[in-house]
């Protein structure tokens, strides 16, 4: 069984997106924050991460610390902006625009 990481802040996204990805036989564990994810996360050992990329208070080197955490596994933005922000490119394999229908990030972390 695969594991993924899903950042978001969002309460319901992450319900929703953790029982889409549960539902297909994937491990979903959230986090409301990076620093969420970076500090009471040490346990875990994702395949994937999803990152909501609008975070409350996004903190550059937290993110780059989670970067270096996890730096040979797949990293998809996953945000309701229509584009991935230029500053993002450069740590995200992949974007997906959020939309409710979660039939795209299924197909994406299917191919990886």
């Amino acid at each position: 069984m695969k594991t993924i990481l899903y950042i978001d802040h969002f309460e319901s996204w992450k319900f929703l997106l953790q029982e889409e990805l549960s539902e297909e036989g994937y491990q979903v564990v959230t986090a409301g924050s990076i620093q969420e994810a970076l500090f009471e996360l040490n346990g875990i050992q994702p395949d994937f991460i999803i990152l909501e990329l609008r975070q409350k208070r996004f903190i550059r080197e937290d993110f780059e610390n989670l970067k270096k955490k996890y730096p040979n596994i797949p990293w998809i933005g996953y945000s309701t902006l229509f584009q991935c922000p230029n500053e993002y490119k450069k740590w995200i394999d992949h974007y997906l625009q959020k939309l409710p229908q979660t039939s795209e990030i299924k197909k994406l972390i299917k191919g990886l």
